[in-house]
């Protein structure tokens, strides 16, 4: 529960929730009739200790648990006990060449990434869809991800999560490294073309936070909770609704402040995704993201 990828400023961290602030959280989630909770980010959960904790009392609740984990700490006993739970795995992989995945992580983990994912399959994670690979897709990797990374997660089984690697707010290098609107359109093309060829058939669908309107639609169906007990609209946290720990989590998502706040909420610099052409990229982007036009 933190900024994704880095390290939670001051005044949202604070102690781990206690059982009876989780219940509370909990408990809202299941009443408003919530699937599932998502673990996206800015760390790997399973360094904590408490990680295996908190996905059993999630379960207990009858919500799913997804886990995006780059799988490096997961043993078969551990894979084991997730596939009792129900969990669905986001294994991260940064490319399908181990020097260039194990630099771009910082850490020599490839083979104990695949070794995680020989071991989810081997579990049966795939077999109802709670498998999935991700991996970036850059002007240097692209020709890899269409021949080789796509091909074989279509014959393990594997659910494909190829993202675009846009970068904001970085180096030139970063920035130079990404697609553009326009080559973006083009690689996914290629991509429905490959699939094609392997028997799934597909057309690439406009993303939601780019719908007709320049509104990001996130703060529509979800919010995050931080230690400190502020509750934004985002991981990026830019608006606070207030502090479940002042008042219930019940009377600040009900609240007026809240109400105004989805009404009044305007594009965020993480709306970038397909649209069908140039025309429909909003006019009004921030100006971190015109470099990408």
């Amino acid at each position: 529960m933190g900024k994704d990828k880095g390290k939670l400023p001051e005044h949202l961290s604070g102690p781990y929730f206690s059982d009876q602030e989780l219940f509370e959280i909990l408990s809202f989630l299941r009443d408003h009739r919530t699937e599932a909770i998502v673990y996206g980010g800015g760390g790997e959960l399973f360094a904590w200790e408490g990680a295996f904790d908190l996905i059993e009392r999630v379960t207990l609740f009858g919500l799913k648990m997804v886990i995006f984990t780059n799988g490096t700490l997961l043993s078969r006993r551990d894979l084991a006990r997730l596939n009792s739970f129900g969990a669905v795995l986001i294994v991260s992989l940064r490319d399908t060449v181990e020097r260039y995945h194990n630099a771009a992580v910082g850490i020599d983990g490839f083979s104990r990434t695949l070794s995680t994912i020989e071991n989810a399959l081997s579990e049966g994670f795939h077999r109802d869809s709670r498998l999935a690979v991700e991996i970036p897709v850059t002007k240097e990797n692209e020709r890899r991800v269409l021949d080789d990374f796509l091909p074989a997660m279509r014959f393990l089984g594997i659910v494909p999560m190829i993202e675009e690697y846009i970068q904001i707010s970085t180096s030139e290098v970063e920035r130079d490294r990404s697609h553009t609107f326009a080559q973006s359109r083009t690689f996914f093309k290629k991509a429905c073309e490959k699939d094609s060829n392997l028997g799934v058939f597909w057309t690439p669908e406009r993303a939601q936070r780019m719908i007709d309107q320049p509104q990001c639609k996130r703060p529509l169906y979800s919010f995050a909770i931080f230690p400190s007990g502020d509750v934004l609209d985002c991981p990026s946290h830019s608006r606070c609704y207030g502090n479940f720990k002042k008042s219930s989590l019940h009377e600040v998502i009900y609240s007026d402040q809240f109400k105004a706040s989805i009404l009044d909420f305007s594009l965020c610099a993480c709306s970038v995704f397909y649209t069908w052409s140039d025309t429909e990229v909003p006019h009004d982007l921030p100006h971190c993201l015109e470099v990408f036009r």
